[in-house]
């Protein structure tokens, strides 16, 4: 332990005192003097016992080494090149397709080395590995404690943002909003049928906002039922007349340079329906969009707020900003299963967290957006599955750095997963995650704008550090701190024999059941937020509905972590992933 201890220090140290000198002196190239501490490390390593003494030159080396590689990682990052940059400007271009394939293995590589680490280091160093195993027991405790936190007041800010009647706001402090701009809502659908797309529909007429300024645009795919594309068009028409249009496109199957998804269904949907508001005379600067899932439920002061929070923004900000609201799956919430209301109830509690406690919240789902700025950002990443995560790294280095999503907490309803029998849904769940968890898929894209974009160092430093430990950590954590410290013993059975092995599981356990105190704040926002629970349900089913919070251990294990492990494998051994739409079935209502 003490020698991974020493060489983080060294190369944090360095790395630091690296970014000193380049701003006081602007010295280039010290990336040579890194690789000259690093080999005297080396040195020390191998021939320095004699002078230092047992043990001592062995920390001396790797406290070198980790300096060197402190500088020469800093050089890299910063001046984009480590020794010789015309060369390695060439090299890369030339092996640009073997690079990229690289990062795509990163992902896959780190999580899976992160996992067997127990079983590896054990061999060596199983000291080091029960270290690492508390220290991520206590990074667990102190995110549960942060996150719940963070929970209430997001929900703090939620009921605040409901009790305003934003359209009376905007009228006050814009007085001409209202009359300027259009509210364009973007309902991209494939296999939902018209009983989901109603409600959608529905909320978005019944919004606060003047409805001769609203505008509706449903996005078929061609492979869609023709059926279903039908019966959508005729309740498109039967509604169209309360709003100001109602447009309709359908997206083709297997353009070039497209994958079948979301987001090149809204590329091309704005590409139709732009030259359409022309015709109509519309300015397309004053055009707000708004993009929705199939089965988002707004609520009615949503879209007046939404335009309310771009509007507060200073006139050279705003056009750089997305604007969301909280996530709540309750279409349907009681009719799934406990362990899908749990991962429904988790993912929204947690954006909600994220909203509140991070500068660095990513595009999830729903944003809103002046039309002009999503022309200026071209759209969403044709060629990805997850667009959402593509759209806000498309943005952020189109901006060179300068763009953010801005919380107005106002919620949007949407559904919990739920298929036709317990084994779909269950399965739904499951692609449903590994889907999200695929934004590892932009990792390619992310480095390659590092390194070419002239921006700030530490901002998108900060932000590519963020991106990949967070997609690090969903899939190993919760696995390594629940079953990482079985394995030492096993394979070093040396180590049972040490005051260690008898304290690391006791220890363990007492930091990870307090961590289980942070889940009350989840409880109790849960029990304000969530629909009432049905009142023909027998004792049984409700007294379970109170208890089924035992299942987050599992839950969290089986159906969070091992589907982002899925999909960083996948996207290492190159099966690329298709977009799947999570089926949708309200039972209740359907039957």
């Amino acid at each position: 332990m003490r020698i991974l201890l020493v060489f983080f220090i060294g190369f944090l140290s360095f790395f630091y005192f690296a970014e000193i000198l380049n701003r006081i002196t602007k010295v280039k190239h010290y990336s040579f003097f890194g690789a000259l501490l690093a080999l005297t490390g080396l040195f020390v390593g191998f021939f320095g016992q004699p002078t230092l003494g047992s043990g001592i030159n062995v920390l001396a080396a790797f406290f070198l080494i980790g300096t060197g590689l402190g500088l020469i990682t800093h050089h890299l990052l910063s001046q984009r090149f480590v020794f010789f940059q015309s060369s390695e400007r060439q090299f890369a271009l030339k092996h640009a397709g073997k690079l990229e394939r690289l990062l795509e293995i990163l992902p896959g590589s780190l999580t899976w080395l992160a996992l067997t680490s127990p079983i590896w280091l054990s061999f060596t160093l199983p000291y080091a590995v029960a270290y690492l195993i508390l220290i991520a027991d206590v990074y667990w405790l102190l995110t549960a404690l942060r996150i719940a936190v963070l929970i209430l007041i997001g929900y703090k800010k939620m009921e605040w943002a409901k009790k305003q009647d934003w359209q009376t706001l905007l009228s006050e402090k814009f007085p001409n909003a209202q009359d300027k701009y259009y509210q364009l809502i973007l309902v991209p659908t494939y296999k939902e049928a018209l009983y989901i797309l109603q409600p959608t529909l529905d909320a978005i007429i019944n919004s606060k906002y003047p409805k001769d300024k609203l505008l509706i645009a449903v996005g078929f795919e061609e492979r869609d039922n023709p059926q279903k594309i039908h019966e959508t068009k005729e309740y498109l028409k039967k509604i169209e007349k309360k709003i100001t249009g109602a447009f309709t496109t359908v997206h083709p199957y297997g353009l070039p340079g497209e994958v079948a998804g979301q987001g090149s269904n809204k590329n091309w949907m704005i590409r139709h329906i732009v030259p359409q508001l022309e015709k109509r005379g519309i300015n397309i600067d004053d055009v707000f969009v708004t993009t929705l899932d199939a089965d988002f439920v707004l609520s009615p002061q949503f879209l007046s707020g939404a335009l309310y929070s771009y509007l507060s923004q200073p006139k050279t900000e705003r056009d750089k900003r997305t604007f969301t609201g909280v996530f709540l799956y309750h279409n349907n919430y009681w009719q799934t299963p406990a362990p899908m209301r749990l991962m429904a109830t988790g993912t929204s509690l947690w954006q909600m967290a994220e909203m509140v406690g991070s500068d660095k919240y990513m595009n999830y789902s729903s944003m809103s957006i002046s039309l002009k700025a999503l022309l200026d950002i071209g759209g969403w990443i044709p060629d990805k599955v997850n667009d959402d995560n593509g759209f806000y790294w498309k943005a952020y280095f189109h901006f060179n750095g300068n763009y953010k999503v801005i919380p107005h907490y106002l919620p949007i309803s949407a559904d919990a997963v739920q298929d036709t029998t317990l084994l779909k849904t269950f399965q739904n769940q499951y692609l449903q995650i590994k889907r999200w968890a695929y934004g590892v898929e932009h990792i390619p894209f992310i480095v390659r704008q590092y390194f070419t974009k002239e921006m700030d160092f530490w901002n998108k430093t900060d932000r590519v550090i963020f991106k990949i430990w967070g997609d690090l950590k969903w899939g190993f954590l919760a696995i390594f701190v629940t079953f990482g410290s079985l394995f030492i013993p096993l394979v070093n059975p040396d180590f049972r024999a040490s005051v260690m092995s008898v304290n690391l599981p006791i220890v363990s356990s007492w930091i990870l059941t307090i961590t289980f105190f942070g889940l009350f704040a989840t409880i109790y926002v849960h029990e304000k937020t969530a629909p009432k629970r049905p009142k023909n349900w027998g004792m049984f089913k409700r007294i379970w509905s109170y208890i089924q919070w035992l299942l987050i251990p599992l839950i969290i294990i089986t159906i969070s972590s091992l589907p982002a492990i899925d999909a960083q494998t996948s996207l290492m051994f190159g099966r690329k992933l298709e977009f799947r739409v999570t089926n949708k079935a309200r039972l209740l209502e359907k039957t």
